[in-house]
């Protein structure tokens, strides 16, 4: 067994070395097609954070009549409160008056006219409320809407990135795929060239009587290697990009929120390395079939 197996890792090694040209155009051709891959995951996985972190943001604003008694905003209170045990809510917060012109000064601090026209009695009282799903946005505003004392509910749905956000996603998703199966059939295409240079070798080796499996196994062996290293060298570009572009370049307030966490980098080049095995493999072992079945 021990024999056998030492057979199998010196053919294969012998093989690359052989295959000097053959060996590099494989690596080089996972690489490039893993790297995309890896390159897609890591975009998909940082538009999903901080799409996630829009949806957060998301959330409606209720404000009551200006001159709104304890009773009506207990009203709205006690309708959050319940909304919240039913899960529809997450949290919320009151902005009392004081606090609304605070932000009005703050807001209109260099339009002085417009300060000394307006008195903080006239400002509402308001809830800042976040759903628990922005799907129930429209929901909860036409409701809030209804209750007596509110004047007007605005609301922050972020509607349209989100969607944009998502079809990024879903592209990206079908993206990788198709680089997947482009990577499949290069190196096939790879392999069936190196098989194609040794079809001599292999209907000797089927003339003495050897078995499709011993014939295989080098091969097999062969594409996985060729797998391993172009999936390194994809999963360590993979590493650049996440640490130079992601991190570095897209870091600023127009991106806070969009990020790719280590387990999100670890996933991607785990997945990658596996991808770069079971393409070498498995375009070797189909590679092979034809000279094998005749």
């Amino acid at each position: 067994m021990l024999s056998r197996m030492f057979y199998f890792l010196r053919e294969t090694g012998i093989s690359l070395w052989r295959n000097v040209s053959m060996t590099i155009a494989a690596i080089l051709t996972i690489f490039v097609t893993l790297s995309l891959v890896g390159v897609a995951m890591l975009v998909f996985f940082w538009n999903s954070a901080g799409t996630k972190n829009v949806e957060k943001s998301v959330q409606y604003e209720v404000f009551l009549v200006s001159k709104a008694d304890e009773t009506q905003i207990k009203t709205v209170k006690d309708q959050i409160e319940t909304d919240k045990k039913k899960n529809l809510v997450v949290n919320y917060e009151f902005i009392t008056k004081d606090q609304a012109w605070e932000f009005f000064k703050r807001e209109f601090k260099d339009e002085k006219d417009t300060l000394k026209s307006v008195d903080k009695d006239v400002l509402p009282v308001s809830f800042i409320i976040a759903p628990k799903d922005p799907k129930l946005l429209d929901s909860l505003v036409a409701k809030y809407s209804a209750i007596p004392g509110v004047e007007n509910v605005t609301k922050a749905d972020f509607k349209d990135e989100i969607r944009r956000a998502n079809l990024i996603n879903q592209t990206l998703s079908v993206f990788a795929l198709i680089l997947l199966v482009a990577s499949c059939v290069l190196v096939f295409n790879t392999v069936r060239l190196a098989v194609f240079a040794r079809r001599r070798e292999i209907e000797i080796m089927k003339l003495v009587g050897a078995s499709n499996w011993f014939v295989q196994v080098p091969f097999m062996a062969e594409g996985a290697v060729q797998g391993l290293f172009g999936g390194i060298f994809a999963s360590i570009s993979a590493f650049i990009f996440k640490t130079v572009i992601l991190d570095d370049t897209f870091s600023g307030k127009g991106f806070r929120g969009f990020f790719v966490t280590s387990s999100d980098l670890l996933l991607t080049i785990l997945l990658v390395l596996f991808a770069g095995i079971a393409v070498g493999f498995v375009s070797s072992y189909l590679g092979l079939k034809r000279y094998l079945d005749v």
